[in-house]
């Protein structure tokens, strides 16, 4: 499962990490985010925000030899003159919640809100340092 829409769905694939971090032997009493820190473990809830951070330098960088400007249409030299980056992504209206979910709309808000040192990497491992470096503090995080 990629990246579930509903809350329960989340819930029942962070609680088998959960249970198999319990697991481990000296770890049991701990919280759950002490446990992850302790295994140096990221949680599911980064580590989706994590892909879908990937899958979009992937997509406007060319990796992918595909299109994108249809699915991941950039907002221009307006939105980027006031703040950010240059590869701030067109926020569009979508008027149901299962739409909201695609990945093409669901990405929006956390890519614009990038730093414009990751955003502009020239290569995908120094892209992900950057983003890791960015939401240090979400690593172990459960949720957002």
């Amino acid at each position: 499962m990629w990246h579930p829409m509903y809350k329960k769905d989340i819930d029942l694939l962070e609680r088998v990490q959960r249970r198999a971090t319990r697991m481990v032997p000296g770890l049991g009493s701990l919280s759950c985010e002490e446990r992850l820190k302790a295994m140096d473990l990221p949680s599911l809830a980064y580590r989706r925000l994590r892909g879908d951070a990937i899958e979009v330098y992937k997509y406007l960088n060319g990796i992918y030899k595909v299109d994108s400007s249809s699915m991941l249409p950039l907002a221009g030299l307006k939105a980027f003159k006031t703040r950010g980056h240059c590869l701030k992504i067109q926020k569009r209206y979508c008027r149901t919640k299962l739409r909201a979910n695609f990945f093409s709309f669901r990405t929006v808000n956390m890519w614009n809100g990038l730093p414009e040192d990751a955003v502009l990497s020239p290569t995908l491992n120094i892209f992900k340092g950057k983003i890791d470096r960015h939401w240090r503090n979400l690593r172990y995080s459960t949720c957002f």
